[in-house]
């Protein structure tokens, strides 16, 4: 069903996908196994956390050559939208913020400078803002916020088809 709705002939007239069409029409890649789905799962959330942009098209080529599930990997993006990515920025950069500074003693250092710049114009604070540290800060906690959410995805997915297939065969069982 799902590889009628992909519609193969559309696949070969795209630039991008027609070198990879061949792979991404196995049959193979778009059934529900549960290594197929938690690697799918775990490509999606992974690259949609990681890429801010094209990130069903990075996460569908990682997953067909991981031979993950497709359609599960192009719905894995969406766990990063325009609602949550604000979110997810922000909690990356206060990540990578606490992974990279450890010292208390900056901490307070940072907050008696904040205390001051309190005072200055938002045009000096803007000029005075260190954007080099604060993309180190996003990067890293983007990085590890991705690692660990496909981890994490992986596992709950695995388990979670598992699941699903189990109660489906002992429902189809009780009915004989």
């Amino acid at each position: 069903m799902m590889l009628k709705m992909l519609r193969p002939m559309r696949l070969l007239r795209s630039r991008w996908l027609r070198p990879h069409a061949g792979l991404l029409l196995r049959r193979s890649l778009w059934q529900a196994t549960p290594r197929g789905v938690a690697i799918g799962l775990a490509c999606g959330v992974f690259f949609g956390i990681l890429f801010p942009v094209g990130q069903i098209l990075v996460a569908l080529l990682a997953a067909a050559f991981l031979r993950g599930n497709l359609f599960i990997a192009a719905a894995g993006t969406f766990i990063t939208n325009p609602l949550t990515v604000p979110f997810v920025y922000l909690g990356a950069h206060r990540l990578g913020r606490w992974m990279l500074e450890w010292s208390p003693r900056e901490e307070i250092e940072a907050g008696v400078a904040a205390a001051t710049r309190a005072s200055e114009g938002l045009w000096t604070q803007m000029m005075n803002f260190d954007f080099g540290a604060a993309t180190l800060h996003l990067a890293t906690g983007l990085a590890t916020s991705a690692c660990v959410s496909a981890a994490l995805a992986y596992v709950i997915g695995f388990f979670a088809i598992r699941w699903h297939q189990q109660r489906k065969a002992i429902a189809a069982a009780a009915r004989q």
